[in-house]
């Protein structure tokens, strides 16, 4: 059976300006302002949208495509999670003085940019200084082994850490000899488990 070309008549929902009016309006406009927000790593962010997955939601998004909605697809949410991909990371003296980003919200702490290095304040001092790899291991990696692996976890956010992440992560704690990893999407998706098993008679969670 043909598949079935979808023409412009078909995507257009009406004929309001931007959508005003209707549940989202304006997409236009947003995907300008996250366009102009990445102006500094667009070949990259272009890279990301065509080949990557999304890094917010569990629809098995890969690149401009997904498993539940036929042609061409990007949803917002992926749209805003892109400055996280392409963000440079930040001077590291900004830190120098935590007393200064009390004063921030967390929108301008994120907007900062990326943490690309290792940081550490010790007892006593005003902020946070960059150290090398080697060095933060050294400092840890002592009190690490010291540790029960039994006793011993890595847990990790979900919102804007891609699959790819997770995976680097979870090997790494069981390098590090703990097989006790855990993650936010797990617990964000225990309700739609309950859900399923009552219903279907099984729980698979939702897909991270």
């Amino acid at each position: 059976m043909a598949r079935k070309v979808r023409t412009f008549g078909d995507l257009r929902h009406s004929a309001a300006l931007f959508g005003l009016g209707e549940t989202k309006p304006h997409h236009f406009l947003e995907m300008l302002r996250v366009a102009w927000q990445n102006r500094d790593n667009l070949p990259y962010s272009w890279n990301v949208l065509s080949k990557g997955v999304c890094d917010g939601c569990a629809l098995g998004t890969s690149g401009l495509k997904d498993w539940t909605i036929e042609g061409t697809h990007l949803c917002m949410v992926r749209l805003e999670l892109l400055r996280l991909n392409t963000m440079p990371a930040f001077d590291p003296a900004l830190l120098g003085d935590a007393a200064h980003l009390r004063n921030r919200t967390s929108r301008q702490l994120r907007e900062m940019g990326r943490l690309g290095y290792p940081m550490r304040r010790l007892k006593g001092e005003t902020g946070f200084t960059r150290v090398e790899w080697e060095q933060a291991w050294e400092d840890i990696g002592h009190l690490w082994k010291q540790f029960d692996p039994a006793r011993t976890f890595l847990y990790l956010t979900s919102r804007g850490i891609t699959n790819e992440v997770y995976y680097v992560a979870q090997k790494v704690a069981r390098y590090l000899g703990s097989a006790n990893v855990d993650n936010a999407a797990r617990l964000c998706h225990s309700p739609s488990t309950g859900a399923l098993k009552s219903t279907l008679g099984g729980g698979p969670t939702t897909r991270n």
